[in-house]
């Protein structure tokens, strides 16, 4: 999602796009999802990869 027709020309804005499909796959886990979600399971949802410790 790079650009969006709102009546007044373009807009784009690659960040604001890469939020919205971040928020979009959280709300698709918790939907998923029967009680509150650890962090493993956010970062495993968002493709977040665990820190080597």
């Amino acid at each position: 999602m790079n650009s969006t027709n709102l009546g007044l020309g373009e807009l784009f804005d690659s960040a604001l796009g890469d939020e919205i499909e971040l928020v979009g796959a959280l709300v698709v886990a918790a939907a998923s999802c029967h009680g509150r979600m650890c962090a493993s399971e956010l970062d495993a949802a968002l493709g977040v990869e665990p820190c080597a410790a």
